[in-house]
C-alpha cells in the first residue's frame, strides 16, 4: 500500500451491475497506469473509474473496475469497504487531474 493513499479495490466487471454504472466524458492520465475513464452511479459522479489497458507494469487491473469509498457505500462479498483505523488519506482527486495530453509524453508512449 502507498502511504498517504487509501487501499484500491479493483473488481471484475463481470462482478458488479454494469446497467447501474454510466460512463463519464471525464479521462484524466496517470503516469504509473496510464488513462483512465471514470463512471457515475446515479447522482454520484467519479464514483468509479477504470484503466481499459493499463502500462504492463500493472496490466492486472486493466479493464477491472474500482470505486470511491468516499462517494458510494463499497461492499465486497457482503462487506463494506474502508479504511483501515488509524490510516490517513491524503486528497488528491482524479489522478491529480493530469490532463490526458500528457499521454503523449509519458515514458513508453506509443509503444
Amino acid at each position: 500500500m502507498s502511504p498517504g493513499f487509501a487501499p484500491r479495490w479493483y473488481v471484475p466487471r463481470a462482478d458488479i451491475d454494469e446497467s447501474a454504472v454510466a460512463p463519464e466524458k471525464l479521462r484524466t492520465f496517470c503516469p504509473y497506469k496510464g488513462l483512465c475513464s471514470y463512471y457515475s452511479i446515479g447522482d454520484a459522479r467519479q464514483a468509479a473509474w477504470s484503466y481499459p489497458d493499463a502500462y504492463p507494469e500493472v496490466r492486472r487491473i486493466s479493464n477491472l473496475v474500482s470505486f470511491e469509498p468516499d462517494v458510494v457505500s463499497v461492499h465486497l462479498d457482503g462487506v463494506q469497504l474502508h479504511r483501515e483505523p488509524g490510516q490517513t488519506v491524503v486528497a488528491h482527486g482524479p489522478d491529480r487531474n493530469l490532463d490526458v495530453a500528457e499521454l503523449e509524453r509519458a515514458p513508453g508512449a506509443g509503444s
